[in-house]
């Protein structure tokens, strides 16, 4: 039984997030590979619900081969997309807000054949020709940002009127089992090039500003939004630095809830507010270097994972 299965059967068609790897594939001429889907019959990428234990590029690899046949060479970000408008109510009534970080790469084997199951055609189109079509808005967001070239994509901050706690919405049906939970952290850098850390309560280990997205706000919201609540500073987001996923970001709570983690990371500048560490949260506060900060975390999958983020601060990104 797949996640979606399983977590459909508990929750039924309740608006949850959903992550998703979506591809953007191109072929030696630089077309663009379509699919018509077969729950809603218009045509889009290929991509799908990314699975526990998986990575988003696992998932997006995944989804690839099985929906068309094709297998893709290095991948890389163009962005993630998880705005309130991009929500989806699928022909059975399941309710979706997306959390869908897409790739793009070129083609490198297989052969080509729609799976008859979830797309029935599928074909290479022309740049020029894709911007032309009604596609869904997320996905021409996508396209849009794959031909632009650009740093990776995120809609500015945004938060519905309303919103509601992810894992609050999930917990009631299905215990402590494990979920998929998406958030978002923020490395916010001074002018003199130190990085706001934060120590955590429960655990003492140092990190970042983080945190799980609300249903109803996007992303970056999240980071701006997680942000003030921890420390009391206002931030503003400068460059989406790159998505974390996997079993290495798996963690049990003291309570004994199961949690996945799925999380985008951005560059931030500090913009106004006063420290004040949220204490049942946050035990303190410090501007460090990004050495200093490195050289006093033990070796650990999280100070491999701080090493990588340290690195992309001031250029390009990364999918892990």
């Amino acid at each position: 039984m797949s996640y979606i299965e399983w977590l459909r059967a508990r929750v039924g068609p309740r608006k949850i997030f959903l992550v998703f790897g979506t591809v953007v594939l191109r072929d030696e001429d630089g077309r663009i590979l379509l699919q018509r889907r077969t729950d809603f019959s218009f045509w889009g990428l290929p991509g799908g619900v990314m699975e526990l234990g998986e990575t988003i590029e696992a998932c997006a690899r995944r989804e690839l081969l099985e929906e068309t046949g094709l297998t893709a060479g290095p991948l890389t970000l163009v962005g993630v997309y998880t705005h309130p408008r991009y929500d989806v109510t699928y022909p059975n009534g399941d309710q979706v807000q997306q959390f869908t970080i897409c790739l793009t790469g070129q083609v490198a084997g297989g052969t080509m054949q729609p799976d008859g199951y979830e797309t029935t055609a599928q074909a290479f189109f022309a740049p020029e020709e894709v911007v032309r079509m009604d596609l869904p808005l997320w996905y021409a967001d996508m396209v849009r940002d794959t031909l632009t070239g650009d740093a990776p994509a995120f809609s500015p901050p945004y938060t519905a009127p309303q919103t509601e706690d992810q894992i609050g919405v999930v917990r009631p049906f299905i215990g402590r089992a494990p979920l998929i939970g998406v958030g978002a952290m923020a490395v916010v850098v001074a002018e003199d090039g130190r990085i706001l850390t934060i120590q955590r309560q429960d655990n003492k280990a140092w990190g970042f500003p983080a945190g799980f997205c609300d249903l109803g706000e996007n992303v970056a919201q999240t980071a701006v939004r997680e942000t003030f609540e921890e420390t009391g500073l206002h931030i503003a987001l400068e460059r989406l630095l790159g998505v974390y996923s996997g079993p290495d970001f798996q963690h049990t709570y003291a309570n004994g809830d199961q949690v996945q983690n799925v999380g985008a990371v951005f560059r931030a500048r500090l913009v106004g507010g006063h420290p004040k560490p949220a204490l049942a949260e946050v035990a303190a506060l410090r501007w460090q270097t990004p050495d200093e900060f490195l050289a006093e975390m033990p070796s650990s999958t999280w100070r491999s994972y701080f090493a990588l983020l340290c690195q992309h601060l001031d250029a390009g990104s990364f999918v892990c």
